[in-house]
């Protein structure tokens, strides 16, 4: 773990505070100036339009069409704050999205130092892909948010050995499984991560298990709603009747095994989709084309640093955690085939992969900190290059 520099305090608030203050007002622009997508105008709105705290017409819904109703919740409270208009609905979602940003940062510091904590700031402050999905009332803030504070709350465990830090990780996978199922895709990640042999031996003590339990409490609400719930119940309440989903229907969503170029859209969609036609012959069906993916410079770059990880010699233990948190998301969608689900859930998605995002971040700052100057520099410039391009995409375009 990186030594604090006490010479850097003042200039690492104010490197944080000036991402903070700029990712804040790039995020207030469009939430006032981009119009709603489906996920906000079809689910997520409507939803929290039902939910009512009300003592004589209590409404707490725990489900959506698809998902957990917890980013509804979000919405809902952020109407109550800020009022019921674009920002209205979206500005508690800004607050939260700035949240990870600042946590994204301690994690980074706390392992490699100021320099590699304020490149993994600004690298998802800013990318084409978090940019603008953190200005939206939809399920990837609060999800993505609470993916970070596992994956910090994990970190801490690493650093500390103290379990206490592993019962959070646990109940920050519970949540986040109420924004998007394959949150639980952490359980194994931890599980993993701890057969390292300088963690082995904590898989003889009950105190895994018991974070194992702490994660599968908060699930019991849901696993009853799912053995109690119809497979025919519609819901309504965006005014398009839908089938609700369950867990059934979200397993109809993989096909088998197979080969998926989706993942790698997240970080190249726009070199992977000509690329895809030019080799298969047919075009690659996007069915998440409201979303922005990363840039392919960004993309690549990012790419090439968690590969380069694999290579550095004595890796500290939240590198190998990183690793697996990357490679087992990424390879387990990569090799999954698309499936036929009923309803309106999508077959398949580049967005899966959007928590791969972090460990790639913060392996890359790793590496600017770690490098010899002249690869630092090769490396910063074209980092920066390529998210100032994003963002300068992200405000033409508006999306």
């Amino acid at each position: 773990m990186a030594p604090t520099d006490g010479r850097d305090l003042v200039t690492n608030r104010v490197f944080l505070g000036a991402i903070i203050v700029v990712a804040l007002a790039l995020r207030l622009y469009l939430a006032v100036d981009v119009p709603y997508i489906h996920d906000e105008e079809n689910n997520a709105i409507p939803l929290a339009g039902t939910i009512s705290f009300q003592p004589g017409s209590l409404h707490l819904p725990l489900r959506g069409e698809n998902h957990g109703a917890l980013p509804a919740y979000v919405v809902k409270v952020s109407s109550l704050l800020f009022g019921t208009s674009r920002l209205g609905y979206r500005a508690l979602h800004i607050l939260l999205s700035l949240v990870t940003v600042v946590l994204i940062y301690r994690l980074a510091n706390d392992w490699y130092g100021p320099v590699a904590a304020r490149w993994a700031a600004a690298l998802l402050a800013f990318n084409e892909y978090y940019l603008p999905i953190s200005a939206r009332a939809t399920a990837h803030v609060p999800y993505l948010l609470l993916v970070v504070v596992a994956l910090y709350a994990f970190s801490r465990f690493l650093s500390s050995q103290k379990p206490a830090w592993l019962y959070g990780a646990g109940a920050a996978v519970g949540l986040a499984f109420y924004c998007k199922e394959h949150a639980a895709l952490l359980v194994p990640v931890f599980l993993l991560t701890m057969l390292h042999p300088r963690l082995r031996h904590w898989l003889r003590r009950p105190q895994p298990y018991v974070a194992a339990l702490v994660f599968t409490a908060f699930l019991a609400p849901d696993f009853y709603w799912n053995a109690t719930t119809s497979p025919e119940t519609i819901v309504d309440y965006g005014n398009q009747p839908a089938l609700q989903a369950r867990y059934s229907n979200h397993l109809r969503r993989v096909g088998g095994i197979g080969f998926s170029p989706y993942p790698l859209m997240f970080y190249a969609r726009s070199a992977v989709l000509p690329f895809y036609a030019q080799v298969v012959g047919r075009p690659l069906t996007d069915e998440t084309k409201e979303y922005s993916s990363i840039n392919p410079v960004l993309g690549l770059l990012l790419l090439g640093c968690v590969v380069a990880t694999v290579f550095v010699r004595r890796s500290d233990l939240l590198r190998v955690f990183l690793l697996v948190a990357f490679g087992f998301v990424f390879l387990l969608f990569t090799f999954i085939a698309k499936g036929d689900p009923p309803g309106r859930l999508d077959p398949v998605s580049w967005i899966w992969v959007e928590s791969t995002m972090f460990p790639a971040i913060v392996l890359a700052g790793a590496l600017v900190a770690a490098s010899a100057w002249r690869t630092r520099v090769a490396l910063s410039v074209g980092l920066g290059l390529a998210l100032v391009y994003g963002v300068a995409q992200v405000l033409i375009v508006g999306t």
